[in-house]
């Protein structure tokens, strides 16, 4: 697809707002207060709340990582993080009434609760974590060097060493985490930077639970894929067909795919010429745009760019510089960031930090877009 139909695609009205101050996801950290803060729209307007509880854990000069998502049908928000007593925190809004029209948050120390060990604040992790109705599941690495599952039943949290469980302890590498489920099989795979033994090298490895036991895969053995470096890494399933993104240690954007088959590993930037990721933690995300076989992918490539490839069937691609596109400040090259489509508009958004050479504070950027569903099924 030429860059004139990408540009199609995003709309006549592509933006960008500066929000305000922290450290992304939604749900941002910011540098000082070192508390989660959630950004909120109303279909109105935006507001920021500082969730308040525990602080959350520093690890200077390395990146800080977090989880949120809803869950169904009662549509609650669970924020998760590590707290600067290096347990895994939940924020969730408290049932009492508002206090002066502000939602009060509930603090619960996971980690306490289920008798876990401490992530130890000597590790960098990412935290991952998704929802089935109002089952809650989130993985983190730990001091340990092995994968950990928190799980929440619908009556209480309880956790598990999923890397014990599956025979492979202590080979996880650090920060990269991505965990979700296939359908209609709801099988859990959760993605991480691991070690190698054949290969001697890093390598992605898969944790795969059956619905009865757990098992894990060196899928940089079994594909002969080039190592993964470290960094933000990003994934998702479509039906059975599952997709992961990770940088090279060349800075090249790789896509680990599944055909239902076989694991096949395609090198992005040369296949389809996208620019090399930066070197540092290469922050992407990506999704599938909701009732669509189209895949997002955002990252920050070597100029601190915001990046967008996009496809709907994985084999064309179409690219745009969105940094270049809606002269927008360039990003962090360290600071995660995240995007998804509202619906039933179809719309992408995107929050990342703006460069800190730009400004006296980050700023949280989104980078929105309209798109028909017409366009979005070319």
């Amino acid at each position: 697809m030429s860059r004139n139909n990408s540009r199609k695609m995003m709309g006549a009205s592509l933006h960008v707002s500066i929000c305000l101050l922290g450290i992304l996801s939604l749900f941002a950290i910011p540098a000082n207060a070192q508390h989660v803060h959630q950004l909120l729209y109303n279909n109105y307007n935006w507001t920021d709340q500082n969730l308040v509880g525990e602080p959350a854990g520093s690890n200077d000069p390395y990146p800080t990582g977090n989880a949120a998502f809803t869950t169904t049908p009662n549509n609650e928000v669970h924020v998760y993080y590590v707290g600067s007593d290096a347990d895994i925190h939940q924020r969730t809004q408290s049932h009492t009434p508002p206090f002066f029209g502000v939602s009060r948050w509930v603090d619960e120390d996971l980690t306490q609760e289920t008798g876990a060990e401490p992530v130890g604040l000597d590790i960098v992790t990412m935290l991952s974590g998704f929802s089935e109705g109002n089952y809650q599941y989130v993985f983190y690495g730990n001091d340990d060097y092995d994968i950990h599952m928190l799980l929440y039943d619908n009556s209480k949290w309880t956790q598990q060493d999923i890397s014990a469980a599956a025979g492979s302890t202590g080979i996880f590498r650090g920060m990269s985490v991505v965990g979700f489920t296939t359908t209609p099989n709801n099988q859990i795979h959760v993605y991480y930077l691991g070690w190698s033994y054949q290969e001697q090298a890093n390598a992605v490895r898969q944790l795969f639970f059956n619905g009865t036991s757990w098992s894990d895969e060196d899928l940089t053995a079994e594909t002969g894929a080039t190592p993964p470096s470290y960094g933000w890494w990003a994934g998702f399933s479509i039906g059975n067909y599952q997709y992961l993104f990770y940088p090279d240690f060349f800075g090249y954007l790789h896509e680990l795919y599944y055909n239902n088959s076989n694991w096949t590993d395609v090198d992005l930037s040369v296949q389809i010429g996208a620019p090399a990721l930066s070197i540092d933690y290469a922050p992407m995300t990506a999704f599938v745009v909701p009732g669509t076989q189209t895949m997002e992918v955002f990252y920050t490539d070597s100029d601190d760019h915001i990046y967008q490839i996009s496809s709907s069937d994985n084999i064309s691609w179409s690219q745009q510089d969105l940094t270049t596109l809606t002269h927008s400040p360039s990003t962090s090259s360290e600071d995660a960031i995240t995007a998804f489509a509202t619906t039933p508009n179809n719309q992408l958004h995107v929050y990342y930090i703006s460069s800190s050479s730009q400004s006296l504070a980050w700023i949280i950027h989104e980078v929105s877009s309209q798109k028909s569903k017409d366009a979005l099924k070319r």
